[in-house]
């Protein structure tokens, strides 16, 4: 029966009790046959709940290829990893153990793409802004993120678009052949392993066909100070990608450590007003300028949803997304150079 499956679903996790049992009721609720798909949860030594309903889950499903590996790297490269090795599918998906499938569709959609485009790789668009959030903290978060100064514009990441795109920022779907030719993610990325392993199948020539049909919505932190950590690991694994890229440098990376810089220099900027009053001020200005976009880019995103107050969350977010992805940025690359 091993040779009828099709597509095997890897979920990396690691203390996902709040999530983890609605993403694999949309996992197994999709019309797709039984017999042609796997799952593979790969749990990196959860410490709540986790294990426990993932293992009740599997009792309660012996109709479907349901299997558990535990990852002693804990970090979702390596779980990503087990998952590929164990996987006996042709095409392997990977999907997080915190996101919203709002289609039954979404297994026969890559089958049927996959197949028709030829292609090796699927990308996917995956908004924050998931059905049926529509207030509080979660959703202006999603909205500062999906808003233009939230997120990068070069990203296909919330695009509807449909066609074959750079694979680097939203792939998620790999042909098993593509890692005895490409090799395996680097596990030594703790976050942006997968925009590393993306950019080495650009590297190569990989496309991926990308379109709606593979929407998946992921979960947003639910807190600023969630939000903060969340893109210092952001920002710790584009360091360790530009150290082991060079070429894949860009200025829009290092633009939030700038920003981060510049808030972090202002304390110095007044205390040298009464020497230098027209630098401080040119400073006060940039300053000025940075929060004024911010605000504008906050009305702006409130308005589209027809919405006024979040407004000033929506900016903040944004300033938060800045301020943890340079935070995190500075911190490994500065490591990194400084062990040269």
């Amino acid at each position: 029966m091993d040779n009828m499956i099709y597509l095997s679903i890897v979920v990396p996790i690691r203390n996902e009790e709040r999530f983890i049992e609605q993403t694999l009721n949309q996992l197994v609720s999709q019309v797709y046959p039984k017999e042609r798909y796997e799952i593979l949860v790969i749990d990196g030594y959860s410490d709540d709940r986790t294990p426990e309903i993932v293992n009740d889950f599997i009792k309660a499903h012996p109709d479907i290829h349901i299997y558990t590996h535990m990852n002693p790297g804990r970090l979702s490269s390596s779980a990503r990893n087990i998952g590929a090795r164990q996987a006996k599918g042709k095409m392997i998906a990977v999907i997080d153990g915190h996101v919203f499938i709002p289609d039954n569709q979404l297994f026969q959609n890559i089958e049927n793409l996959a197949e028709t485009h030829a292609a090796r790789c699927l990308g996917m668009p995956s908004p924050l802004d998931v059905p049926g959030i529509k207030e509080g903290m979660p959703y202006w978060i999603a909205l500062a993120r999906k808003s233009i100064l939230g997120h990068s514009q070069d990203s296909y990441i919330y695009k509807e678009y449909e066609g074959f795109v750079n694979p680097t920022s939203n792939a998620f779907v790999y042909a098993k052949s593509l890692f005895g030719d490409i090799g395996y993610f680097d596990e030594q990325f703790d976050a942006a392993e997968d925009v590393e392993y993306n950019y080495r199948l650009h590297q190569n020539g990989i496309q991926a066909y990308t379109s709606p049909k593979f929407l998946i919505y992921h979960y947003p932190r639910e807190s600023l100070k969630g939000l903060f950590r969340q893109m210092m690991r952001y920002g710790e694994g584009r360091a360790r990608f530009i150290r082991k890229h060079p070429e894949g440098f860009t200025k829009e990376t290092v633009i939030p450590s700038l920003i981060l810089g510049m808030f972090l220099g202002l304390p110095l900027a007044l205390l040298i007003y009464p020497w230098l009053p027209l630098l401080t001020v040119l400073y006060l200005g940039v300053v000025l300028l940075y929060s004024g976009l911010l605000l504008l880019n906050g009305l702006h995103t409130a308005l589209k949803y027809k919405i006024f107050f979040p407004a000033f969350i929506i900016a903040a977010a944004v300033w938060v997304t800045h301020m943890g992805f340079g935070r995190g940025f500075l911190k490994i690359f500065t490591m990194l150079y400084k062990k040269q």
